[in-house]
């Protein structure tokens, strides 16, 4: 299958392009910055900024999937500080918003999203110290990521929605809650895991449009 990851050059989307190209997948990375993602084979790189319509629109055609694995990379801690912005705030809305608009104009309609347990669907299930942290520290990030989860409901796509737990850098051990009622088992999942997941999804329709919580 022909497949394009948004958000490539984060640790998800690079644990990500490594576990679909491992499964015989072709594979295009889209990033501001290629020269940022190692040597792949399989993979294609497109460079764009997802924050330009143009650029997504020019990118999708071809593909069968969609993921998207956006994210905030810079340290809230810093932000606080004053350090410069390099990454929009609003870049998982935006650049989700401008991901849809070209799915529909392509007829693309496969769509996996990464975003965060413990917001839309699980909000509720977050303990209460996390959720203190997401409320203060992550604030903006959480915001972000909850406009784009409405978006992705919004749409006429085949979407799934998948809310890992805390993300650590272990390897891929495929022994993986994935739970459509907001259930979790441990607090942390490696991101080896989730990209196994996510290609565990590729033409399977079990969690068609529906709301994937994810933990270890």
């Amino acid at each position: 299958m022909n497949i394009i990851v948004f958000g490539s050059t984060g640790g998800t989307g690079l644990a990500t392009l490594r576990a679909l190209t491992a499964s015989g997948h072709q594979v295009t990375a889209f990033a501001r910055d290629p020269s940022k993602l190692p040597a792949m084979a399989s993979v294609t790189t497109a460079q764009g900024d997802v924050m330009k319509p143009a650029d997504v629109n020019c990118a999708l055609p071809g593909h069968d999937l969609v993921v998207v694995s956006l994210g905030n990379s810079q340290n809230p801690f810093a932000m606080m500080l004053g350090a410069r912005r390099t990454t929009p705030a609003d870049v998982c809305e935006i650049g989700t918003r401008n991901i849809i608009a070209a799915m529909e104009a392509a007829g693309i309609t496969r769509l996996l999203v990464v975003t965060a347990f413990g917001i839309g669907d699980t909000r509720e299930r977050l303990p209460f110290a996390f959720k203190l942290f997401y409320r203060t520290v992550l604030r903006e990030h959480m915001a972000d990521k909850e406009r784009q989860e409405a978006l992705v409901k919004a749409s006429a796509l085949d979407w799934t929605l998948i809310q890992p737990v805390g993300l650590t850098d272990g390897p891929a051990t495929k022994n993986w809650l994935a739970d459509r009622t907001g259930q979790i088992r441990r607090q942390q999942i490696s991101r080896a895991d989730v990209a196994a997941f996510l290609v565990s999804l590729v033409g399977d329709e079990h969690y068609s449009r529906a709301t994937v919580s994810l933990s270890g």
